[in-house]
């Protein structure tokens, strides 16, 4: 799950470029994507870890 956090994210920017966001609330939204996408991949990746993998 952790290697497909980039492709994911990555998809985002564009989108946010065509619509009428301007450049720097985009940059804002694309940050809290990738915030809230990293947070939940650890979220649930943690059950599957093995105690002392951290």
């Amino acid at each position: 799950m952790i290697a497909f956090i980039y492709p994911i994210v990555a998809t985002i920017k564009p989108f946010l470029a065509q619509k009428e966001h301007d450049a720097e609330d985009a940059e804002k939204i694309y940050q809290a994507c990738f915030k809230s996408i990293v947070l939940q991949v650890a979220l649930w990746s943690y059950p599957y870890a093995k105690q002392g993998d951290y």
